[in-house]
């Protein structure tokens, strides 16, 4: 009953009822425009605390502060992003915005290739000492391994080079003797 009234009315008002919604939104357009200036949306504003995404964001807004409060994002697309031309592009576009003195409110330019840089020269103060450790490590396990054997063919090849170039099998056995009495005993 209640429809049957409703579509009646506004089959027979159409054009008023056309008119009311037109006035409704002429009237919202002001309000509309307004809209960004009123709407602060924060994507972890509905998280809790302690949460990774609000430790996280909380994180990256204390330690990467904007002191206009703006800031811009370059993205390079294309087939090969990683290769050399990217590469310079980003580089070549950085050292430009920095060395441009019409920019002097910039405060911070960083690329991928600058965070490469950093955390290579990081894991390069670890993988120092880490090399020096290995080869002394080598040096040593070497040096247990083949260190008696090195002793023994040292001692025979000096005493062989003391004796005449042909030798017979009685100064062999003669130089083994004496190779064996003077090497270490195991």
């Amino acid at each position: 009953m209640f429809f049957a009234r409703l579509s009646q009315t506004v089959i027979h008002h159409s054009r008023a009822i056309f008119m009311l919604w037109l006035a409704a939104l002429g009237a919202s357009i002001p309000a509309l425009l307004q809209v960004q200036n009123v709407i602060v949306y924060s994507d972890t504003s509905f998280n809790p605390k302690n949460s990774e995404s609000s430790i996280a964001h909380d994180l990256v807004s204390r330690e990467f502060q904007i002191s206009q409060g703006e800031s811009g994002l370059v993205v390079i697309t294309g087939e090969d992003v990683r290769g050399v031309d990217a590469r310079n592009f980003a580089i070549t576009l950085n050292r430009t915005l920095q060395e441009d003195p019409a920019l002097s409110n910039i405060s911070n330019i960083t690329n991928i290739y600058d965070i490469y840089s950093k955390q290579l020269l990081g894991y390069a103060s670890v993988v120092n000492s880490q090399l020096y450790e290995s080869e002394n490590t080598t040096a040593l396990v070497a040096s247990l391994e083949y260190g008696t054997a090195n002793i023994y063919a040292n001692q025979w090849s000096r005493i062989v080079s003391q004796g005449p170039f042909y030798a017979s099998g009685a100064q062999v056995a003669a130089y083994n003797q004496e190779a064996n009495a003077s090497s270490w005993p195991l």
